[in-house]
């Protein structure tokens, strides 16, 4: 099974499309922010419904909402959306198709009406698109949102394809070493060390606490932006070495750990406030322009299991031993190989 993420502009929407889209983004933080304020205040149970939901949203968008908060509620820490919210419409609840003149149009519902609105078609997405139309493929569900002055959608398509000849690259993203790679099969492999993100969080952690102390929240909030943009210029730079280690083998596909499945078994405490989410979606980006297809896979004992024959080994910091057939390995490479080695 190939699975391929799309994301696409909307081809000039209209001045009414993009009001009621932009109303529909804050419904849905609404009704989110709703569910998880019941739940905190018992004001109803977590089997609550759309008819509890009071407001013009489709009732499949509402029934997305309700699942996403949820999910969101079911993790630790208070919960608050204080910002619009990517709306998102499950795979039954929306359509993509062509026109006569091949323009592709995807619609969905939102407030008032379903819109049927083309979108701009990249080369790197028109054979799996082609495959969706001609229904030689699955779509899952549909999020909708804006950046800047422009409006996208995202989704992903699944579709059987001959996957021999292909080289997987293995990604295991953490704390020690930021990125582990693993070509398998080519024996080549590459190791970044987390130092350099470690040094940026407790440097401006250090400074926020002394503004804090001070007093000067304006300060603190001005350091929080530095470190934003020193950790993103720094994801951007982790993401173009990795597509480049890919790009020199055959026919490369890469493979992450999902991300629920990395916060959710950490047992690092910080791991809530790292930015795996963003390298991770700096490297599907590029991976998708590069032409390289990007797939998530369980995450499930990629530590503790040996990468040669499958046995649950021992990890002393960055060293992995296999307990069976005696094989010695840096542990994070073992956990990239356990990784490259998983159907997405």
């Amino acid at each position: 099974m190939v699975t391929v993420t799309v994301s696409a502009k909307f081809h000039n929407p209209s001045l009414s499309r993009r009001k009621e889209w932009q109303q529909g983004t804050r419904l849905y933080r609404d009704t989110k922010q709703f569910c998880i304020d019941g739940w905190e205040n018992g004001d109803f149970g977590k089997s609550v419904t759309t008819a509890s939901i009071d407001n013009d949203l489709y009732s499949a968008i509402q029934n997305q909402a309700i699942r996403e908060a949820k999910s969101d509620h079911n993790k630790d820490g208070e919960v608050r959306y204080r910002e619009s919210q990517p709306f998102a419409v499950n795979n039954q609840n929306w359509e993509l198709d062509t026109t006569e003149n091949g323009t592709v149009v995807v619609g969905f519902p939102c407030v008032t009406q379903w819109w049927y609105t083309p979108i701009e078609l990249y080369d790197d997405i028109a054979d799996p698109v082609d495959r969706l139309v001609k229904g030689d493929a699955k779509k899952t569900r549909l999020q909708v949102y804006r950046r800047g002055d422009d409006w996208y959608c995202t989704f992903n398509i699944e579709y059987d394809a001959d996957t021999s000849g292909e080289t997987p690259i293995g990604v295991d993203i953490g704390e020690r070493h930021i990125l582990a790679v693993t070509a398998y099969g080519e024996g080549e492999s590459m190791l970044v060390s987390g130092g350099e993100a470690k040094y940026v969080r407790r440097k401006y952690r250090s400074l926020r606490d002394s503004l804090s102390e001070a007093g000067a929240l304006r300060a603190r909030n001005r350091v929080g932006d530095k470190e934003q943009r020193r950790i993103k210029d720094l994801n951007h730079k982790l993401s173009r070495r990795l597509i480049t280690f890919a790009e020199q083998f055959e026919a490369p596909v890469i493979r992450m750990e999902d991300l629920e499945g990395i916060r959710e078994n950490s047992s690092w405490s910080g791991i809530h406030s790292w930015h795996f989410h963003q390298l991770q979606q700096f490297i599907t980006y590029k991976a998708e322009r590069a032409g390289i297809r990007v797939e998530k896979v369980d995450a499930y004992h990629t530590s503790q299991r040996c990468s040669a024959c499958g046995s649950m080994g021992t990890r002393d910091g960055d060293h992995f031993l296999c307990s069976e057939c005696n094989r010695g390995r840096h542990a994070d490479l073992n956990a990239s190989e356990n990784i490259a080695q998983r159907e997405g």
